[in-house]
């Protein structure tokens, strides 16, 4: 995803209608990324709220010309590890959660039901790559930098959640050629 320039300036001198629409077109992204590590949604909503409370605060450290979305679920990435890293416990998955992050008009609830059961069987960096290459739609190469891990990581890990669901019956063969 490619944010405006424009926004991006304004959002420097402190303008709510700039930030709301760079809420309102990274929020699923974000709240997704923080979310595969926080497990829990009232966490997420928390750190979701700090991720944006940091990104006006090192708005001026944004490099001109580089891509502000990766730039901000980098943010996003580190602050939920942070998080998770002060709490030092493993936080309860609240099941009901992973529905914030499947809300789409084209996915029904025998689909977000299935999710919900498959995604639990991932570990967090897994979790993390595949809800945002199927729920985020981004590509390989777009994960690789949110991630800050080799493209060749990305792949493997993604190739080894699918080999997983599949094992476990989340997805067939036509399922993933179509994601």
């Amino acid at each position: 995803m490619i944010i405006n320039p424009i926004y991006i300036e304004k959002i420097k001198s402190k303008d709510e209608e700039a930030f709301e629409y760079i809420y309102m077109h990274t929020k699923r992204a974000v709240y997704s990324v923080v979310f595969a590590v926080a497990k829990n949604h009232l966490v997420a909503e928390d750190i979701m709220q700090e991720v944006y409370m940091k990104m006006i605060q090192s708005i001026h450290q944004y490099k001109e010309n580089t891509n502000f979305f990766n730039w901000l679920l980098q943010i996003a990435r580190h602050h939920a590890i942070d998080q998770y890293r002060k709490d030092k416990r493993k936080l309860n998955l609240d099941i009901n959660d992973y529905s914030e992050v499947l809300i789409s008009p084209e996915i029904g609830p025998e689909e977000e039901d299935q999710f919900m059961r498959m995604i639990d069987i991932l570990d967090e960096d897994e979790r993390l790559v595949v809800i945002l290459k199927v729920v985020e739609e981004l590509k390989h190469r777009e994960i690789a930098k949110i991630l800050e891990k080799p493209l060749g990581t990305v792949i493997w890990i993604y190739q080894n959640a699918m080999k997983k669901l599949k094992q476990e019956g989340g997805f067939d063969d036509e399922e993933e050629r179509n994601r």
